[in-house]
C-alpha cells in the first residue's frame, strides 16, 4: 500500500508549489485535480498536446508520480443539479452545463493517459438526490440515477476503455454512488455494460460515517473494485444548536459534520488500516485535507505521518515465540 496526496487541498496554488509541497512530504503518489476552480490545471487546454507536456514536464520535475487524475467541481454538471447550485462552477441551460462537464472529464482522461497515471477519479453528480426517498405507489427507484449516470457518461466510460485507463466514482452523499448498494448498483450496471474492467470505486470512510455508515466495513469486500482510498477524519456534532467555530457543514438531515486531520477526529482510522491491510488492499490511500481549523500543510503533514505509523514499513515477521 502506497501513501499519496489529493493535491486538492493545494488548490489556488501554482501546480509548482503544490508539487514541491507533495516532494516535501515524500508521498509516494499525487492525485492531480483538473478543476476549473482550483487553477492548479485549465481543463479547458487539456486537449493541446503542448499543454499536456508542459505539465507532464512539471510533474517530473515535482517528484512523486500522478497515481489519478480527478475532476470533482466541473465533471458534477454531467449529471446536475444543474440549478443555482453549480453556478459558481458555470452558469448557463442544462444542456451547457452538461457539455461542459463532459469536455472536462474527457480531458482529465487525456491527461491520465499523457501521464501513464491508470485512474481517473470523477464526481458526476446526481440527477435527482430524492430518489432515495420512496414514495407511495411510485416504481422510480435510485436505479433511474444509475441509468442516467451509464446514458451521459457513455463517452468517458468508451474513451477510458480505449485509453486503457480506469474511472473511479467516489463513495460521497451528493453522488450517484453515495452508499454501498448504490454502488453496487454502479458496478452491476457495469457489468451488463461490459465496462467491468473500467469502472471502479474510490472508497472515502469519512464521507460514508458523515452519514451514519461504519468506515471500517465501508473498505471491506470490494475485492479489485476499490482503486483508491481517501483518508481524513471527522467530528460529528450532538448539540441541540448548531456548532460554533469553523468548518462544519451538512451531507442532509443527519447532524452537522467536519473533516479533521487524522487522529483529530473520531474516526479509528488504526482499525481501517488494519482491515485494509486484512483485505489485501495494494493501491494508494490519499491523505486529503478540508480541516478548517489547521494551515494547509500541517495538516496534511499530521495525516502523512499518521498513515506512515500505521502501515508497515517492511515485510512483517510475525509472531517469534
Amino acid at each position: 500500500m502506497e501513501i499519496g496526496l489529493c493535491l486538492a487541498a493545494l488548490g489556488g496554488l501554482p501546480l509548482e508549489r503544490a508539487l514541491a509541497c507533495a516532494a516535501r512530504l515524500g508521498v509516494d503518489r499525487v492525485d492531480l485535480p483538473t478543476d476549473s476552480t482550483l487553477g492548479l490545471v485549465d481543463p479547458a487546454r487539456l486537449n493541446d498536446p503542448t499543454y499536456l507536456d508542459e505539465i507532464a514536464a512539471l510533474v517530473d520535475r515535482g517528484g512523486a508520480p500522478v497515481g489519478c487524475v480527478s475532476n470533482s467541481r466541473d465533471a458534477q454538471l454531467l449529471l446536475g443539479p444543474h440549478g443555482r447550485h453549480t453556478d459558481p462552477v458555470l452558469t448557463g441551460p442544462a444542456p451547457a452545463k452538461r457539455a461542459h462537464a463532459l469536455r472536462c472529464a474527457l480531458g482529465t482522461l487525456q491527461l491520465a493517459r499523457r501521464l501513464g497515471a491508470p485512474a481517473v477519479r470523477l464526481l458526476p453528480g446526481c440527477p435527482d438526490l430524492a430518489r432515495w426517498l420512496s414514495w407511495w405507489g411510485s416504481d422510480v427507484a435510485w436505479s433511474d440515477n444509475v441509468a442516467e449516470l451509464f446514458e451521459h457518461a457513455a463517452p468517458v466510460f468508451d474513451a477510458a476503455a480505449t485509453a486503457g485507463v480506469d474511472v473511479l466514482l467516489e463513495t460521497h452523499p451528493k453522488q450517484v454512488v453515495y452508499d454501498r448498494p448504490s454502488a453496487d448498483l454502479v458496478l452491476a450496471a457495469a457489468d451488463a455494460a461490459g465496462l467491468g474492467e473500467v469502472v471502479g470505486i474510490c472508497v472515502d470512510p469519512a464521507n460514508l460515517a458523515a452519514t451514519g455508515h461504519d468506515p471500517v466495513a465501508a473498505v471491506t469486500g470490494w475485492s479489485t473494485r476499490m482503486g483508491a482510498v481517501h483518508a481524513k477524519d471527522l467530528q460529528r456534532w450532538s448539540g441541540r444548536d448548531l456548532p460554533p467555530g469553523a468548518g462544519w457543514s451538512r451531507y442532509g438531515p443527519q447532524p452537522p459534520i467536519r473533516f479533521r486531520a487524522l487522529g483529530l477526529g473520531e474516526l479509528d482510522w488504526a482499525r481501517i488500516v488494519g482491515t485494509l491491510l486484512d483485505e489485501g488492499y495494494h493501491g494508494v490511500l490519499y491523505a486529503e485535507h478540508e480541516d478548517a481549523l489547521l494551515p494547509r500543510e500541517q495538516g496534511l503533514r499530521r495525516s502523512v505521518g499518521a498513515l506512515r505509523e500505521l502501515l508497515p514499513s517492511g515485510t512483517p515477521e510475525g509472531r517469534t515465540w
